[in-house]
């Protein structure tokens, strides 16, 4: 018999508690109403991580009559919550006790929600519907479990619960979420997901997880402990929602159709084949015979963000997308200012590059990020640089998959998404800066001024400084300005 978490002492210590009187819980809520809330054994009561999460739903402004779905209800409180917002809220828990509590509390503090038993899981245990109803939310929250193997001991839940706070689905429940969630159409299109997660491996692999099934991702909310824990709130959505992907077979340039037809931020212009497309300094970019061509609409009006650090992180974008699907890391830099490189038969080549470019008019402003990746093709002596191909890394990869896994990504560092925390680009410069640090054991050292360097920073414009041997540091605002040690030039 497989070694579980609980043993049959465990199981009957749960029994033992079952027969203990509930708890009554004064919990103060974001808005400093007191809640008293009958907490039975076994149910989770209100903590720092039910405060986090009911503070975020707070900033996402009155419920106005907005469906919301709580997955694992607990004690009720953050339903109860929700619902003094305004949201019609409708809650489930495995826990059957949770159930009961959540319904009791509810009825004696006289607020509507609606309470199910169930929810999603490694098991089936019922239709989706059952716990999850018949329509789209647009709210749904989860305070999801958090805790390893290893802390799940002591005495103050039973494994009815404890198993609640752990994450034992070997798929992984953010995963399972969100597909579900993507199957069942259990979100409207505007709709918002609020996620709270620990520092563990799956909770910090969060957002990756909701980018593969194409929802957008960005951390919203934190709260650290005094021993180093960090619990994160993450928000989840469809990117651009209100934007268009046109979907061409040819076209002269992605980036000058962005310009010219773009109408929403995000609208996002695909083709199989440019050609005229183009890459830095009016050099041509053309496609292979299979790839991908795409260019955002970014921003129309106001244009704040530096363009430098845009196009490293439209670079990083692809990395991600790529690691995604399946490439191995072990192959794939990401080289300053904008490229994505891979090692294909001992010979370094360029998958991806990135081109942001914009116009103006009067006081308007429209920026666009094209992104060109090369799926299968063959070297010709026409190329002036060697060029990897991604379908030599993923087998089979399609442009329809490939596209929805980037949009998410763009989405998740650029979007301005109402009620959502703004992005704020700089935050991702550490990720960046380590990768472009790894990236030198592929493309060797920076080359500048007859001599070596090393990467050593890269700051809020999106430059890299780099520093000699002789501690001596240049900042390098142009790509053209430095060569790599084992890379031609491009």
């Amino acid at each position: 018999m497989e070694e579980g978490i609980f043993d049959l002492g465990d199981s009957e210590a749960e029994i033992s508690r079952l027969e203990r009187p509930a708890n009554r819980n004064n919990w103060t809520t974001p808005d400093g109403t007191i809640l008293d809330l009958i907490v039975p054994p076994t149910v989770y009561p209100p903590r720092e991580d039910t405060d986090l999460l009911c503070r975020t739903i707070r900033t996402l402004g009155p419920g106005k009559g907005q469906r919301c779905l709580e997955i694992g209800s607990g004690s009720g409180a953050v339903a109860l919550y929700a619902a003094s917002l305004g949201y019609r809220v409708r809650a489930c828990d495995i826990n059957p006790y949770a159930v009961a509590s959540t319904r009791e509390n509810a009825k004696r503090l006289n607020i509507e929600v609606e309470v199910c038993e169930g929810g999603p899981g490694p098991n089936e245990d019922g239709s989706v519907d059952q716990w999850a109803g018949k329509k789209p939310h647009d709210l749904i929250v989860w305070n999801l479990p958090y805790l390893d193997e290893e802390h799940v001991q002591g005495d103050v839940l039973g494994p009815m619960e404890e198993a609640a706070l752990v994450d034992t689905d070997d798929k992984g429940l953010i995963s399972r979420l969100m597909a579900q969630v993507k199957k069942n159409s259990l979100l409207t299109n505007h709709g918002v997901i609020l996620l709270l997660v620990g520092g563990n491996s799956k909770g910090s692999n969060a957002e990756n997880e909701a980018q593969r099934h194409g929802f957008a991702a960005r951390c919203v909310a934190t709260h650290s402990f005094e021993d180093g824990e960090m619990l994160r709130v993450i928000a989840f959505w469809t990117p651009y929602a209100s934007s268009t992907i046109h979907q061409h077979d040819v076209v002269d340039s992605t980036n000058q159709l962005a310009l010219e037809a773009g109408e929403n931020e995000g609208d996002l212009f695909v083709a199989r084949q440019q050609t005229a497309g183009r890459g830095r300094r009016g050099r041509t970019w053309s496609s292979e015979e299979e790839a991908f061509a795409g260019s955002w609409l970014l921003r129309k009006g106001h244009f704040s963000d530096e363009p430098g650090l845009v196009q490293i992180l439209g670079g990083y974008a692809v990395y991600v997308t790529n690691k995604l699907l399946g490439a191995s890391e072990a192959n794939m830099v990401l080289k300053w200012p904008n490229d994505v490189y891979m090692v294909q038969n001992k010979v370094i080549g360029k998958v991806s590059g990135v081109l942001v470019e914009g116009k103006s008019k009067g006081s308007a402003n429209t920026i666009v990020v094209g992104i060109g990746v090369n799926f299968q093709g063959h070297f010709t002596s026409k190329q002036a640089f060697p060029i990897a191909y991604l379908g030599r890394e993923i087998e089979g990869v399609q442009s329809d998959d490939f596209t929805s896994v980037l949009n998410a990504i763009m989405a998740s560092f650029f979007e301005d998404k109402k009620g959502i925390k703004a992005p704020i680009l700089e935050h991702h410069i550490p990720a960046l800066l380590t990768l472009l640090k790894n990236g030198e054991h592929i493309l060797g050292n920076p080359y500048y001024r007859n001599r070596e360097w090393r990467i050593s920073d890269l700051d809020s414009k999106g430059n890299l400084v780099i520093e000699n041997s002789d501690g001596e540091q240049a900042k390098i605002t142009d790509g053209e300005d430095i060569q790599w040690v084992n890379l031609n030039s491009d």
